[in-house]
């Protein structure tokens, strides 16, 4: 017992077989009587297979969380929901990770070391047979629709800055579409006192305000309404911009016949909102606002093929 106990300890500790062989070899033969070396070596097997059926367990444990896993994750995530506490188990999922790095599952995701990201092969098929030809019957202000068409599963984002009427602009949108979508309007920054002055200034009674009003401030797509009108005012993000790309992806991915106006933070004089060009990726129609200006930074799906709505700008109260 003494013999595979420390023949058990040793392989946790990384030692290798060889290793393993030798120094209990020397306990054995210190024994008194000696301990026979044929029964040494089936108490070292004995130990090593145990280790194996262990280590084996771990890398199907690994095997079937990352099967499950969404966007990108940290090998830390799966010690915690695990329950791997020990140096050795820890060790046995590294390995497995590595393991399925080198195989191509799993990749590295961004700087941080211990974070990856499920490599997805899978590619959804685009019908564009039996896709429809209609665009969605959204009316915006200043008559944007005469410039930009709007289709299904369209991302429109607004970078604005502090006090520039990103929430007046998407109110409007909201009154101009609420008979004609199901609208949801989340909001991270007003609470319901403030949402009730704010359309109180409208010509419209607060009886005849027909939309679904959220309070939300983080993962917006695990509560997008993927055929309806989302209205998102705004999209926070504190530090690391370069994710807002990310961020707006998953939105993207959660639409299906809907879309999803996204206002976003834009520093004072700067081009384009928090995370740069990044923001533009998935964005057909992206507008910057500025106090008493408005400007198409890009448009795509134009309504007048032969008039490029990009770069068009105007003046506004």
């Amino acid at each position: 017992d003494d013999i595979f106990h420390t023949a058990n300890c040793l392989k946790k500790g990384g030692a290798k077989p060889e290793e393993i062989h030798y120094i209990c070899n020397i306990l054995g033969d210190n024994c008194s009587p000696p301990f026979p070396r044929n029964e040494i070596r089936l108490k070292i097997e004995s130990a090593l297979k145990r280790a194996e059926r262990h280590e084996r367990n771990i890398a199907q444990e690994v095997r079937e969380w990352v099967q499950i896993s969404d966007g990108h994750f940290k090998v830390s995530d799966f010690y915690r929901e695990s329950g791997l506490v020990s140096k050795e188990d820890k060790h046995a999922a590294i390995v497995e990770f590595n393991r399925l790095k080198a195989r191509g599952i799993i990749e590295r995701y961004g700087k941080e070391r211990g974070v990856y990201r499920k490599i997805e092969n899978e590619c959804e098929n685009i019908d564009f047979l039996n896709a429809p030809t209609e665009s969605v019957d959204i009316c915006w202000p200043f008559g944007i629709e005469r410039l930009v068409k709007t289709l299904p599963k369209n991302i429109i984002v607004i970078a604005g800055e502090p006090n520039a009427g990103k929430t007046a602009f998407l109110l409007n949108v909201v009154k101009m579409n609420q008979n004609k979508h199901k609208v949801t309007y989340f909001s991270s920054e007003m609470g319901e006192i403030e949402l009730k002055d704010r359309l109180s200034k409208f010509d419209v009674p607060l009886t005849d305000w027909s939309f679904n009003a959220k309070e939300r401030s983080s993962n917006f797509a695990d509560v997008i309404k993927q055929d309806g009108l989302n209205i998102i005012d705004f999209l926070e993000i504190h530090d690391e911009f370069y994710k807002i790309g990310s961020l707006i992806k998953d939105i993207y991915d959660k639409l299906d016949k809907g879309i999803a106006i996204i206002a976003i933070q834009k520093n004072k004089l700067a081009e384009f909102g928090l995370g740069g060009g990044r923001g533009l990726e998935k964005a057909r129609l992206y507008m910057t606002m500025e106090p008493n200006h408005l400007k198409i930074i890009k448009g795509k799906n134009w309504t007048d093929s032969a008039v490029n709505p990009s770069g068009m700008q105007i003046d506004l109260k």
